[in-house]
């Protein structure tokens, strides 16, 4: 058994176009926020028949508020956003593995990670996928660098809703620096099918990703139009130094409170400053607020139904063990 965690603050300069904020507030502020802090225990039991068993189980918490808990409150939308972001128990052999209960989604895990590499908060929010969810997952062994995995995710949880309400399936290819992905989320709740693909290279000190992403609704008088979004991502390593950039395009929708709209652009740099710490500055602008929240927000996306632009400069550090 090891016990683990990763301490993740930030310094923030925050900016909204206030032009576009009700009453024309300003909502720009500086301050300091979380960026995904958790501590966590793993077990792992090997039987004799070469299958590996495994536990393991990680809590957020939030250092600005100094409370166990998700710092953009998404795990409020699905249970209790103290709840833990990872909880599930593994069984791994030559077969392949498996795993059961709240654990990063097989989605998210082939189309939407390649492309979620930045140290701060503002990663990963250009997707339509989902993170973290009960579930019960198979991946299939390597053959030739080909693999699938299939999921029943409990992704809604409600009392009118099947535990596990919906399927996801990708199918990964990994060889010699590259990795390609494709990936399917079934209807859910009446919304929508998602569909995704990833690729990822790898080369010396450079690594370059993309993906694409389509929600198809079953209604679409409901948003308008099928939105898509499309990634772009680039890094550098010098030495103990990464250089990282990023842009994002989502459609822009009808129905603004959905779904990611607009353009974002990320760029970032970290020092590896020893084994454990590292230190980061990054900056990031979005042209439709969903990222960016205001000073003492208690929920995200505040602005995501304006067309409130932001950008945020941030300066953080964060120590892993």
């Amino acid at each position: 058994m090891s016990l683990n965690g990763s301490i993740r603050v930030q310094a923030e300069s925050v900016s909204v176009d206030k032009s576009a904020v009700d009453a024309g507030e300003d909502e720009s502020y500086t301050g300091v926020r979380d960026a995904y802090s958790r501590f966590g225990v793993t077990a792992t039991y090997p039987l004799s028949n070469g299958t590996t068993l495994g536990a393991k189980l990680e809590i957020p918490f939030n250092t600005q508020q100094m409370q166990a808990e998700d710092p953009s409150y998404f795990e409020g939308f699905y249970k209790e956003n103290n709840a833990p972001r990872v909880l599930k128990l593994t069984a791994t052999g030559d077969w392949g593995s498996a795993a059961i209960g709240k654990q990063w989604l097989a989605y998210y895990n082939a189309v939407a990670y390649p492309v979620d590499y930045f140290s701060s908060f503002y990663s990963g929010f250009a997707t339509y996928a989902g993170f973290r969810r009960e579930a019960a997952t198979y991946t299939t062994p390597s053959f030739s660098g080909f693999s699938a995995t299939a999921s029943m995710v409990d992704l809604v949880d409600g009392g009118d809703e099947t535990y596990l309400d919906t399927t996801q399936a990708s199918l990964n290819y990994s060889l010699d620096g590259l990795s390609l992905a494709v990936a399917y989320q079934d209807t859910y709740n009446g919304k929508a099918d998602l569909l995704g693909a990833s690729a990822a290279y790898t080369t010396g000190p450079w690594r370059f990703a993309t993906k694409v992403e389509q929600l198809d609704s079953p209604d679409e008088t409901t948003i308008g139009v099928d939105p898509m979004m499309y990634n772009l991502y680039a890094s550098y390593q010098l030495n103990d130094y990464t250089f990282k950039a990023h842009y994002a395009k989502g459609d822009i929708t009808n129905d603004s409170t959905a779904y990611y709209q607009g353009d974002s652009y990320h760029l970032g740099a970290d020092y590896q400053y020893t084994k454990n710490l590292k230190v980061f500055v990054e900056y990031f602008y979005e042209e439709r607020a969903y990222a960016i929240y205001d000073e003492d927000s208690q929920s995200y996306g505040q602005f995501a139904d304006t067309n409130t632009s932001g950008s945020a400069l941030a300066v953080g550090a964060r120590y892993d063990f």
